[in-house]
């Protein structure tokens, strides 16, 4: 199962996942993938970071433009090795696990950055996770999913977290949580 988080650019979706995560107690031990929290320079928004969620840390991975020689979608490029390492964590998913991954956009929407590893995963019998889109995205993503079962989450929704809450635990009803 496939869920799917959207909202409007800085609309709270990584900080509701934060805060989600923190809700999950004994299934937190089965999410792995990445958020993508904001970095600033002082007052300054840089870009993101990359925060691996199965075994912490934070890598740098998207910053704003600085000058036209930057491969960059919109303002934004990718640091290669964040990029590399986003891919990696997409990658090492265990069907088990719920993967989080925030989040698709552009990039991935053009068949590059994630999108080989995530649609990879995405086939797996008995996958589950969640991806996070902004909302003018959304109709384009259904587009490359070709009959994988979608759940949509809206962040304007006043019950998302706790409707999201509830739909993963559901998820994890049937199955007993496996020590990794």
């Amino acid at each position: 199962m496939l869920h799917l988080l959207s909202g409007p650019v800085d609309s709270g979706k990584t900080s509701l996942l934060l805060r989600l995560l923190s809700n999950l107690g004994e299934l937190r031990k089965r999410v792995d993938g990445f958020l993508t929290p904001k970095v600033y320079a002082g007052d300054q928004f840089i870009g993101y970071d990359l925060l691996d969620l199965k075994v912490g840390g934070l890598s740098p991975y998207i910053r704003v433009a600085q000058s036209a020689e930057k491969a960059s979608v919109g303002r934004f490029y990718f640091l290669p090795e964040g990029l590399e390492k986003a891919v990696r964590l997409v990658l090492r998913h265990q069907i088990l696990d719920y993967l989080i991954v925030d989040e698709v956009g552009p990039l991935e929407l053009s068949g590059r950055g994630l999108w080989p590893a995530l649609s990879q995963q995405l086939r797996r019998g008995g996958f589950r996770g969640l991806i996070v889109a902004r909302m003018g995205l959304v109709e384009a993503f259904f587009g490359l999913l070709h009959g994988i079962q979608v759940q949509r989450f809206d962040i304007n929704e006043a019950s998302v977290e706790a409707d999201l809450e509830k739909a993963i635990r559901k998820l994890y009803q049937a199955t007993p949580l496996l020590e990794t």
